[in-house]
């Protein structure tokens, strides 16, 4: 009997024990689970399987009483996590591999909260993990996620502080010293130093994608077809170009060795503050074309602007070719101001004339490639003309010849450019390019590859173009010496346009340019997204677009940096300042009322500073009984509620809840009687 009862009082304290387990676990894994829900997309499959699979045994634990994993088992969890960590990103350890690391010991850190200590660690590995979501984005919807897990974790961590008040009430104080955060979060985001790369400094290497490359050879465009991320967005200033002058330079190439196309080696000179009276005047223009663009970052030099370019952004440098490089890889977001001026509306060339022999040099990297193309461009040569005129008829082979565009060219032998002419004659906006180059440059006629965007997709909501990955495009530039009365000038001209005669009126991949204003014949679906598109557009202009440019700027507007010296002791006291007054605003309004953490003790206290209000002061040391009587005493016409709201309190406080009642339910009606007593300061008759 003995033994029976001993082990039935044990299997009572287990559950029990199991209980508060329960009851602090629980809002913890939910915490972690909406700090990492933003990074399933990118996470390896297994990575998510293994982080479902031990938060559920967790749980499950919680229901049907399993015991928890062993130290070795831990520890032998541990090691195969890591394992596989490194065998799935054995090429390199980017952000996918920190987060994917956070992950793996998020999955694993819920079989060891059995103290305070490892419970609080937990939260602040969360609060960690969501701040990480930054690393894949940085757009609008993220950000309120972000604030909504910081909610959710910041509720579990008044929740395990303290257990006795309920759910809502720590979703509540979760709420206040969110909103109370929020100004001392604004001040820090404009004033805090600002990083000039990317966030805590960290550089991907696997960070940005582009639809270009610093080579170019078939395939390498039309491979990304079908990509649909966007490479950048611009919005207009004064002229908003045609959709057939919606071309987008960013690399010139001038190198080709009978296979790939590569840039020269150049010299480049800042684009803002070395620039030619020439181009001064070209900027000044009443023709000129101001953009902003908001560029993704693509992991290399290149910076788009509508072609040609004239005037950038003082920190980028000009190269040849009037293509615009930053100083540094683009591996964030970055939001700058350039001026173009549209091939031919310019009075005088852009670029100085080119040497005599460019041509030769050009296709100088192996003689022996591509023979039939040679021979061919001898005919060429030999017929008379001006460059226009040699340019038409090259153009002409590719109109009456039966050549077709297609996003799946066929492969090319040993010499591509002769199979291309005389064999497939199928191929994307590369193969067509790099053809006319290399057949004009072998008839003498100096001709250069361009690589860029054509194209966009004009948001109405935001009057911006988004150009994607997909509108990556290639085409050729000429040097015609007859141009500007005989001095010269690189001309543009677009094989492929010849080949497919609508191809202004859509993008590469195939879809409409949608430059028509107006927005009513798009379906709903259609301008919800242009309309998500346009906030968030807002949002990253705002937030992205806050560089450390900006912020020195800000201050020198402020007074606090002159001359770009720091006003830094100056910044620094403003600061101090500004924290120091958060910090005592919150401690002269948590001092000024202690708080209790007895929540019943809470409501009494309340109800009772009603009571003090319409004139019925407790007296010193009165209980809770004879503080009961006199109230009725004084005010009889509040008599039942506060002889119910004292039965609440006593039963509570002294006699303990009723079997079967759940102490919550019972908790939140004494709350809820306290909350609706509102006594007025007179008796009612």
């Amino acid at each position: 009997m003995r033994t029976a009862y001993f082990t039935a009082v044990s299997k009572q304290q287990g559950r029990v024990s199991l209980d508060q387990e329960k009851k602090e676990a629980v809002p913890i894994i939910i915490a972690l689970v909406s700090a990492i829900a933003p990074h399933v997309p990118g996470l390896p499959l297994w990575i998510t399987l293994w982080c479902m699979a031990m938060w559920g045994y967790m749980l499950a634990r919680f229901k049907t009483g399993w015991p928890l994993p062993s130290v070795s088992m831990r520890y032998l969890l541990t090691f195969i996590g890591l394992a596989g960590l490194l065998a799935t990103f054995r090429q390199g350890i980017g952000a996918d591999a920190f987060v994917g690391l956070m992950a793996l010991m998020a999955a694993i850190k819920p079989f060891e909260m059995h103290t305070h200590r490892h419970r609080m660690i937990t939260l602040l590995l969360t609060y960690f993990i969501i701040i990480t979501a930054l690393f894949r984005s940085d757009a609008l919807v993220i950000m309120i996620y972000m604030i909504f897990s910081v909610f959710v974790t910041t509720t579990a961590l008044i929740r395990i502080n303290a257990p006795d008040i309920n759910m809502n009430q720590c979703r509540r104080l979760a709420g206040t010293i969110l909103a109370q955060a929020l100004p001392l979060v604004v001040v820090l985001f404009l004033v805090f130093p600002r990083l000039p790369d990317s966030l805590f400094g960290i550089q991907d290497p696997t960070a940005g994608r582009s639809g270009l490359s610093n080579t170019l050879s078939p395939g390498k465009i039309s491979s990304l077809a079908k990509d649909q991320t966007p490479a950048f967005r611009v919005a207009f200033g004064n002229i908003r170009p045609r959709s057939d002058q919606l071309y987008w330079r960013a690399i010139v190439f001038e190198e080709f060795d009978g296979r790939t196309w590569r840039p020269s080696a150049e010299k480049t000179q800042a684009a803002g503050n070395h620039s030619t009276d020439e181009t001064k005047k070209a900027a000044q223009s009443r023709t000129a074309i101001v953009q902003t663009i908001l560029l993704a970052p693509h992991n290399t030099h290149w910076l788009m602007a509508l072609d040609r370019p004239v005037k950038g952004p003082n920190w980028a440098l000009n190269g040849q070719g009037r293509t615009l490089k930053s100083r540094k890889k683009v591996t964030k977001k970055i939001q700058y101001e350039v001026t173009s001026l549209i091939p031919g509306d310019a009075n005088h060339p852009l670029e100085p004339v080119p040497d005599q022999n460019l041509a030769a040099k050009i296709i100088s990297g192996n003689g022996a490639l591509n023979p039939k193309t040679r021979k061919f461009a001898q005919t060429l040569r030999q017929t008379p003309g001006t460059p226009a005129d040699k340019v038409r008829r090259a153009l002409a082979y590719f109109r009456e010849n039966g050549f077709s565009y297609t996003l799946t060219p066929p492969p090319l032998g040993t010499h591509p450019i002769d199979d291309f002419l005389f064999n497939t004659q199928s191929g994307y906006c590369e193969h067509y390019a790099s053809a006319l180059a290399f057949l004009l440059n072998s008839a003498g006629l100096p001709a250069r590859v361009v690589g860029g965007y054509l194209g966009g997709e004009l948001n109405p909501f935001g009057n911006f173009l988004t150009v994607r990955q997909s509108y990556a495009h290639a085409w050729v530039e000429y040097f015609d010496s007859t141009a500007f009365k005989d001095t010269g000038d690189w001309i543009r001209t677009d094989p492929t346009g010849v080949v497919v005669p609508n191809r202004f009126g859509t993008n590469p991949d195939g879809s409409s340019v949608r430059i028509a204003p107006g927005n009513r014949a798009l379906p709903f679906m259609t301008r919800l997204g242009f309309a998500l598109e346009a906030l968030n557009l807002k949002w990253e202009t705002w937030f992205t677009g806050y560089s450390a440019f900006e912020q020195n700027a800000w201050l020198k507007a402020m007074g606090l940096i002159k001359n770009n010296q720091a006003g830094g002791p100056m910044l620094f006291f403003l600061t101090l300042c500004g924290i120091s007054l958060f910090a005592g605003i919150l401690i002269w309004r948590f001092k000024k009322k202690p708080v209790s953490s007895d929540p019943v003790a809470l409501a009494f206290e309340q109800f009772t500073d009603k009571l003090s209000r319409a004139g019925i002061v407790r007296a010193p040391g009165q209980g809770p009984v004879a503080f009961a009587q006199a109230c009725i005493d004084k005010r009889s016409d509040l008599a039942d509620e506060i002889q119910l709201i004292m039965d609440l309190y006593i039963g509570l406080r002294y006699k303990g809840t009723a079997s079967g009642t759940d102490p919550d339910q019972q908790l939140d009606r004494f709350r809820a009687c306290v909350k609706k007593f509102r006594p007025s300061k007179k008796e009612k008759r």
